[in-house]
């Protein structure tokens, strides 16, 4: 009896989610996991300055028969239906599934930038703890650029943000980007407002004229979805930047899939296909994927949500969209300010305006807002008016 085969292509959340979903739901699948380092928890990263073992345990994956392989995959064959190992092993498939994530990125306009370290993998950590410097300059408003601010504090180093607009102003209501700063400074974190012009060995050069001394430069203005072997096999992109899939992740061959950073979703409020390139959006599109590949038609909805605590005990939490996202798409939208009760020092819920449907949530706190998140979430994905959560907007 031929058994179906599965090849995973990445061992990061989605990677792994894929192989653990699909081996549960499909039994007797011939499952074959792929990656070019072993799985580790990459968005707690930082927490290796403290000493932390992010390694994932893989014993219950493999208990399920998933063979993995430790190499880096340079090609996919789509007639042949085969990947190439970097060996030059081919590993046949019947469905494949990329979870290659993404990258970090350096703009080219920037001089110097061949100065700049990034914060993406084990040794990228393991360098700034090496190094021990004194003063760390980021560039960036990103997760990951105040992830690498904890991560400097905790090896002793003073970290200065440099910020063009504001603090995770995709995830964040303006004002709560002023206060996610205000909470940072008082934990010893240094703002330096504007565009840097050019990176130096041991400076930053703001275009102002401004200089800030640096020991190590990060960059960590963004990333771009790894999309190597899918544009070389001639998968449809959105935007020539990021796979585009269906609702189950499927790509434009009905036999490939991709989940996690490297494609897109459907967003739950637009129904547009979005890049959200976040790690609770992996998990859901990779249980997907697997339920796809063993028959099932429906799917998971995959919203937008995040949550992170700063400096152990900033609590950053977002749900949706942000105003100014709603306004570009289009949505007429008011929003309330809330406080206490569950809410965080200080939170807004954002909903629209005629019928009063909660399209988002952001909060900042020094108390975790978990249980209120996951109340807006609710609403947001059954449509319900801001008074299903008790809130009074009149």
């Amino acid at each position: 009896m031929n058994h179906v085969r599965v090849v995973v292509v990445g061992m990061g959340m989605g990677g792994l989610g894929s192989a653990w979903h699909t081996a549960n739901l499909i039994p007797d699948a011939k499952i074959t996991l792929i990656g070019d380092e072993k799985p580790y928890v990459r968005h707690k990263l930082r927490l290796v300055t403290q000493g932390m073992d992010l390694w994932v345990n893989t014993r219950h994956i493999e208990s399920k028969g998933v063979e993995m392989i430790l190499d880096k995959v340079t090609k996919i064959r789509r007639e042949q239906k085969e990947v190439v190992l970097s060996n030059g092993e081919t590993i046949p498939y019947d469905y494949l599934v990329l979870a290659t994530g993404s990258n970090p990125t350096i703009p080219s306009r920037l001089k110097g930038g061949e100065h700049c370290n990034v914060f993406r993998r084990l040794e990228d950590v393991q360098n700034l703890i090496d190094k021990s410097p004194s003063n760390v300059v980021i560039i960036g408003a990103s997760f990951v650029a105040l992830h690498v601010a904890d991560a400097a504090r905790a090896v002793g180093a003073q970290p200065y943000v440099v910020v063009r607009s504001r603090l995770i102003r995709r995830s964040l209501e303006p004002e709560l980007s002023a206060k996610l700063e205000e909470f940072l400074a008082e934990k010893g974190v240094k703002f330096v407002k504007g565009r840097p012009r050019e990176v130096q060995e041991n400076k930053v050069v703001m275009e102002d004229g401004q200089v800030v001394e640096s020991d190590m430069t990060f960059m960590a203005t963004g990333v771009s979805p790894e999309i190597t072997l899918a544009k070389e096999a001639d998968l449809e992109l959105l935007d020539g930047w990021v796979i585009k899939t269906d609702n189950q992740g499927r790509t434009s061959d009905p036999n490939i899939f991709a989940v996690g950073d490297n494609a897109t979703v459907i967003d739950v409020i637009t129904g547009k296909p979005i890049y959200m390139g976040i790690g609770t959006a992996a998990s859901i599109m990779a249980l997907n994927a697997a339920k796809a590949l063993s028959g099932f038609k429906a799917s998971y909805r995959v919203p937008r949500y995040q949550r992170d605590v700063f400096f152990g005990g900033i609590h950053m939490t977002s749900v949706g969209l942000t105003s100014v996202e709603a306004e570009n798409e289009g949505f007429n939208v008011d929003r309330t300010y809330l406080s206490g009760d569950g809410w965080g020092d200080h939170a807004y819920i954002v909903y629209e305006k005629e019928t009063k449907r909660v399209l988002g949530f952001s909060s900042i706190s020094k108390e975790d807002v978990g249980w209120r998140s996951i109340e807006v979430l609710t609403a947001m994905l059954r449509k319900w008016p801001v008074s299903k959560l008790g809130v009074d907007i009149s």
